[in-house]
């Protein structure tokens, strides 16, 4: 005879009702360790639509639920000749006196478990519930009638629930009062930031890190570079000059370096830059802090080119010597022999190159003397106008052959300067000489004279005189070391023109610049103090 094997029970079914879907699944986890089954329902109504379906051991309920709290599940349940001896816990945070103990027991709550005491005292109750052979003690749910009729139930669940309502209120208060100050806080604190970033001595520039775009700039920034902050966002990023263009560029995070960046009115300045990226929560920047160190570049080149002039000078005194003298008699023999066989002479043209030759040398060796010489301008008050004129009358003869327009515009009403007039018209000759030179046939040099208005980084407005050729303009390799030492574009130059030019403006207290016009050619601009 084959032996039977009984199938074991179905395991015990337990609802958890809860309207935080959080608070069942710790109950499923805890509950079904121990091997009980456990099914949810979000509140009282979708539990008493569970119930008629579903095999159910214990019910655990919250007690403050939308649609239908646990009270009133309980009242249902016990209600119920189907459902009443189904155990009952209800397991709560928010009903935690002696009235709401109360008013569980009334309608037939077999446990009231407070949710801080964790899952352990939860598990308690159920063990003990599930554990008792038939009723509990103290409750028969054939004789025992609930000691609440509705009307009852309804004044006492109505008067719990508007005093729950409200210490809610209460607590929503303190928790709104509590929320203001955290919100002032945090604005103040915002506002403490902010003014840190906006009145900080440096350069800061807020970068998108997928596409380089500016998103912020602080005080320092905007007026370092000379753009209002909508003006500097509608760049796309940071006017970094780049070697193919002068266009935004992508910087990363972790560069440290120099940046060169191009100022609104076209100025070039040297960035010390460090770029860091900065993760908070779901955003992500790109912090550019940049130094100009523009100035401090300008004074070690500066000193690098007094060292050279200081070279310079010992070798200008050997030349003197032992060049100059020897030069004058060959240049005057050889002008003896133009002058005694004339143009007829079979080797004229060598001649001419030769004397030509010694011209030129005789240019060196005099820059080079006059760089070497620090002489300090013997300043009187002079009117730029004429210097302009007899810059133009020296030089017509040199425009008129290559049919040079030459034009000046220079207002009458104009302020004297105080300037050392001949080391001036030397300046004017140099740079109005080089426009020459850079100008094809039939093109045109303009000169324009007009005074600056004081800028923030100025205390007093400046006489600018701009020369503007018509030339091909300065090569890109050129105009960065325009002003170096011997640094020349031309076959026969010399490159101490523009050196000796700059250093007699800074002697002035000015300076000199070179710009390249839209229109094309070369702008030289002398700027001048208006005393």
């Amino acid at each position: 005879m084959t032996k039977h094997t009984p199938e074991p029970p179905p395991p015990v079914t337990i609802l958890a009702v809860d309207d935080n879907p959080e608070n069942i699944i710790l109950l499923e986890v805890v509950l079904s360790e121990l091997g009980y089954r456990v099914i949810g329902a979000a509140n009282g109504v979708q539990a008493l639509e569970i119930l008629p379906a579903e095999h159910v051991d214990l019910i655990i309920s919250d007690a403050m639920m939308p649609k239908m709290d646990g009270f009133q599940l309980c009242k249902s349940v016990k209600n119920n000749p189907a459902l009443k001896s189904i155990p009952f816990i209800i397991y709560t945070a928010d009903y935690l006196d002696d009235e709401d103990k109360d008013l569980a027991a009334t309608i037939g709550a077999d446990r009231y478990v407070v949710k801080s005491g964790g899952t352990d005292s939860v598990v308690l109750a159920v063990s003990e519930l599930l554990n008792i052979d038939g009723p509990k003690i103290g409750y028969d749910p054939d004789q025992q009638k609930l000691p609440l009729d509705d009307q009852s139930f309804l004044e006492q669940h109505y008067k719990l629930l508007v005093k729950k309502l409200e210490e809610k209120m209460q607590n929503l208060e303190i928790y709104s009062q509590q929320l203001l100050i955290k919100n002032e806080q945090l604005q103040r604190s915002e506002r403490r930031y902010r003014l840190l970033f906006e009145k900080a001595s440096i350069a800061i520039f807020v970068l998108d890190p997928y596409n380089g775009r500016v998103t912020d700039a602080n005080q320092f920034a905007l007026h370092l570079l000379g753009y209002d902050r909508e003006e500097l966002l509608a760049l796309g990023g940071l006017p970094v000059m780049q070697q193919e263009s002068d266009g935004p560029s992508l910087v990363e995070a972790g560069f440290s370096g120099e940046l060169t960046m191009r100022t609104k009115d076209g100025r070039v300045l040297c960035m010390e830059s460090d770029v860091a990226l900065i993760d908070h929560e779901d955003h992500s920047h790109l912090i550019v802090f940049s130094r100009d160190t523009t100035e401090r570049k300008t004074m070690v080149e500066r000193l690098f080119q007094s060292e050279k002039l200081s070279m310079l000078g010992t070798i200008a005194a050997g030349i003197a010597h032992e060049v100059r003298n020897p030069l004058a008699g060959i240049k005057l023999n050889l002008q003896f022999l133009e002058q005694k066989y004339g143009p007829a002479f079979e080797e004229y043209d060598v001649l001419t190159l030769a004397i030509q030759g010694t011209q030129h040398i005789e240019k060196v060796v005099e820059n080079t003397l006059t760089m070497a010489r620090s002489t300090a301008p013997d300043v009187h008050i002079s009117d730029i106008r004429d210097l302009v004129a007899q810059s133009a009358a020296l030089l017509r003869l040199m425009m008129n052959k290559k049919s040079i327009d030459f034009t000046a515009e220079i207002p009458a009403d104009l302020p004297q300067v105080k300037i050392d007039a001949q080391q001036m018209l030397q300046v004017l000759l140099n740079i109005i000489r080089n426009a020459v030179e850079a100008t094809p046939p039939k093109g045109s040099i303009a000169v324009t004279v007009s005074v600056e208005p004081a800028r923030e980084d100025s205390l007093k407005p400046r006489l600018c005189c701009t020369v503007t050729d018509s030339g091909p303009g300065i090569a890109d390799e050129y105009l960065k070391n325009a002003f170096e030492l011997f640094r020349t574009t031309k076959s026969t130059g010399t490159g101490l023109g523009l050196s000796l030019s700059r250093r007699i403006m800074q002697q002035h207290g000015g300076d000199i610049a070179i710009t390249r016009p839209a229109q094309g050619g070369t702008s030289i601009i002398l700027y001048l103090p208006i005393p």
